[in-house]
């Protein structure tokens, strides 16, 4: 199945087996069962609260919002997700979070992740602020990744701060829309 995380999953093999992982942004889902279906997963969290937003991630980005999805999207988006969760025989390795994603982290331990996929942004301030607080929660050696990597400015540029204010001094890694860096 090809989906946002699809040219992550190789590096998410090298972690190893019996993984805890988390998806910050599922969507429709496709990148939630991609990670299961094609990784050795132990607990895999999606956190959405499929709420209607306006994303303003461009390539030059210029204040506008780039598209918008609507409640109704969001409605068909969260019967796709746990739809496809309910019938992948392995629905008992999934734990979704439906909150606001800074509510959802207090749900997820500290240094309790192997990886994240990092999908969610929607401005640089969203950016920031979610990988300052979801940074703690991945184990030493583990992988912070994301998507919408040619944001450079509201995606790379604000993840580089957070790396920064961790001594993170790992470089990030980007391949065609995607990017990871070791914690």
């Amino acid at each position: 199945m090809n989906s946002d995380v699809s040219d992550l999953i190789l590096a998410i093999n090298t972690l190893g087996d019996d993984l805890v992982g988390l998806e910050l942004g599922v969507a429709r889902g496709a990148s939630l069962i991609n990670i299961l279906n094609n990784c050795s997963i132990k607990k895999l969290y999606g956190v959405d609260n499929w709420k209607p937003f306006a994303d303003f991630l461009k390539r030059v980005p210029d204040g506008k919002p780039a598209y918008g999805i609507t409640m109704e999207t969001q409605e068909i988006n969260r019967f796709l997700t746990y739809h496809t969760v309910k019938y992948s025989n392995q629905a008992d390795k999934v734990k979704i979070i439906e909150k606001d994603s800074l509510e959802a982290v207090k749900e997820i331990p500290d240094k309790s992740l192997d990886f994240i996929f990092f999908d969610a942004m929607m401005t640089e301030k969203q950016s920031y602020e979610e990988a300052k607080a979801y940074y703690p929660k991945i184990k030493d050696g583990g992988l912070f990744t994301g998507h919408d990597a040619i944001c450079r400015e509201q995606v790379i540029k604000p993840i580089e701060k957070v790396k920064k204010e961790y001594n993170n001094t790992n470089k990030i890694i980007i391949y065609k829309d995607c990017f990871l860096f070791r914690v």
